[in-house]
């Protein structure tokens, strides 16, 4: 067999295995189009009423009219808020004092439960006692891979946050929680502790700690049949620890502004949906004609230097105005204040909650 030969064999070969089957077989794939439908006649009794093959939409009638085009909107999930019981709290000089409604055993399980849910996979308890629990350290900013080279390179680590929660049973089945912070920083020694205030991720922590412990004693009391006394405490709690005010079924806007008076909070004339913890001509706003702060500059000089405010960035909490709205939901209206914009949002919320406790 020549070259030619065997070339023109190998074509044949390729183009008969590329053709499949269908050189040898029938292709049936278009008969489809040539067969006809099978008709049968229905015999129907005398008297029946004539078949007939529609289709049957359920309460068709309470659908709407979709012929005119109108905005989708998307639908959203509802914003739940979650009852708590009254935990009383109280800021020392060195620490926060939680009084829980429960005994020693009951809130240590909470907290121990929100360290795990704080810290997620490993241990979150450093050591316990009976009366104290210590948690780990907690990186709440944790670094990037040049910045933990650069500080495994430097020796120089960055601090991290371990929480100290003390108990003292009380009278009457209650417990006070004293909560405390420290810096810990590897191959330094720890710091002394001091009072979550005094940080702002503590803080955060120790508000959150708060309105989970009230959280969870209400959902204890529900299995109880006893959540007559937990459901008259007027702040509420969402999972992302932020606070809402329960202000009654169905209020009017003036039982809103009522109770918005009664908790020292003043709402701003002339505005849409705002409020503010101070009166309305004591909050700062961007443009205000304030004061000029010059270091080393003596300060009866710089009372005559004015500028304008070009931001919100050196204004507490208590100056700034707020946007709120009334929630309605199956369990009542709730006041809902939008603190998002704060770097501590947790901690505005608390700090605004806590006017509305009698």
């Amino acid at each position: 067999m020549n070259k030619f030969t065997l070339q023109f064999v190998s074509a044949s070969s390729l183009t008969i295995l590329l053709s499949g089957c269908s050189v040898f077989f029938t292709d049936h794939s278009d008969d489809y189009q040539e067969e006809k439908p099978v008709t049968s006649t229905l015999d129907m009794p005398a008297g029946s009423m004539p078949a007939s093959d529609v289709l049957v939409i359920p309460n068709e009638k309470n659908i709407a009219n979709l012929d005119g085009k109108t905005a989708y909107t998307t639908p959203r999930a509802p914003f739940v808020f979650y009852p708590m019981v009254a935990v009383g709290t109280e800021e020392q000089d060195d620490a926060i004092e939680f009084t829980v409604p429960a005994d020693i055993a009951q809130t240590k399980r909470i907290v121990t439960d929100f360290l795990t849910a704080l810290h997620g996979d490993g241990a979150s308890i450093a050591s316990q006692s009976d009366d104290q629990i210590i948690s780990v350290p907690f990186d709440f900013h944790p670094q990037g891979w040049w910045a933990s080279l650069w500080s495994d390179i430097t020796r120089i680590h960055p601090a991290q946050t371990a929480f100290s929660f003390r108990f003292n049973e009380q009278e009457e089945g209650k417990t006070l929680v004293t909560v405390q912070f420290r810096d810990e920083q590897q191959d330094v020694g720890p710091g002394n502790w001091m009072s979550p205030v005094q940080n702002d991720d503590a803080y955060s922590v120790a508000v959150r700690l708060w309105g989970t412990v009230g959280r969870q004693l209400n959902q204890s009391s529900a299995y109880l049949s006893n959540r007559g006394d937990a459901a008259s405490f007027p702040i509420w709690v969402d999972h992302h620890g932020i606070f809402a005010i329960h202000l009654g079924d169905k209020v009017s806007p003036s039982d809103v502004e009522a109770k918005l008076n009664a908790a020292g909070i003043y709402l701003i004339p002339g505005s849409n949906q705002l409020l503010a913890p101070v009166p309305p001509e004591d909050v700062a706003r961007v443009g205000d004609v304030v004061d000029l702060t010059l270091p080393l500059v003596d300060s009866d000089k710089i009372k005559s230097l004015k500028t304008i405010r070009r931001n919100l960035d050196d204004v507490s909490w208590e100056e700034r105005e707020y946007s709120y709205k009334i929630t309605h939901q199956k369990a009542g209206d709730f006041l809902v204040i939008d603190v998002s914009s704060m770097d501590s949002p947790e901690v505005v919320s608390y700090h605004l909650a806590q006017r509305f406790v009698n």
